[in-house]
């Protein structure tokens, strides 16, 4: 925990807190625990790493993990700390990627399980409010929310597990086009991600944007793949 940092928003550092230290002007640590050795006679400080100061705000840092653990309540919104936590969590996931590559695939297949049980179990509970209160459906505040955003998207919940879908894959090509950029990917790795790709953008209207959410073509590298995907990434959730 703690190794990446929340690159879009700054928070105050809290220097008023005694437990804080600053590294080198840099690292921002925090004092967790005082361990007093009584062999040594000495008091070893333990500190973990809560962020990374602003070099162009001065009193303010770019916040990691740590930070929100000590710190729940901060001026974060909780849907950008939500998506850095889930982010890191993915990340640390594709760490295990990086040393076998071909577990991307693996994960896809799985999101792609994921969906097709969520979208019966959607349907079912469905037709179960409308037989018992008809309407019931049509009202739904999720439906209602998502289909606001996304008027292709008919089924919030299926939608929602294709962006978290979509997130470990753009992660792990990600992590895969940072070590190996120019090498190309696989006709299977291609087939399986455009089958989520395809997902996402059947849920777009506008004409306009349609165009530039391009499906992957066989013969690209990691590299060009990571261009495709980042029109996908900027999608409003």
């Amino acid at each position: 925990m703690g190794n990446y940092y929340l690159k879009t928003i700054t928070v105050p550092i809290p220097i008023d807190d005694k437990l804080i230290v600053i590294r080198k002007g840099e690292r921002v640590e925090y004092e967790i625990d005082r361990i007093y050795s009584p062999e040594e006679q000495n008091t070893r400080v333990k500190r973990k790493v809560i962020g990374k100061v602003d070099p162009v705000q001065p009193g303010r840092m770019f916040p990691n993990e740590f930070y929100f653990e000590l710190f729940p309540d901060n001026e974060v919104p909780e849907e950008i700390r939500e998506e850095f936590l889930r982010e890191c969590e993915i990340k640390r996931q594709m760490k295990i990627i990086r040393r076998s590559p071909e577990e991307v695939v693996d994960h896809v297949v799985r999101g792609l399980y994921q969906m097709s049980q969520e979208e019966k179990d959607f349907a079912s509970a469905d037709a179960t409010r409308a037989f018992r209160e008809p309407g019931a459906a049509a009202r739904s505040p999720l439906k209602t929310s998502t289909q606001a955003r996304f008027p292709g998207a008919s089924n919030p919940w299926t939608f929602g597990v294709q962006r978290r879908v979509f997130d470990e894959i753009y992660y792990a090509i990600e992590e895969l086009a940072e070590k190996y950029p120019n090498e190309k990917i696989e006709p299977f790795k291609v087939e399986r991600i455009n089958e989520v790709l395809e997902e996402l953008r059947g849920c777009i209207e506008d004409e306009r944007i349609k165009p530039f959410l391009r499906l992957i073509e066989e013969g690209l590298s990691y590299s060009d793949v990571m261009i495709l995907l980042k029109w996908y990434k900027v999608l409003p959730r």
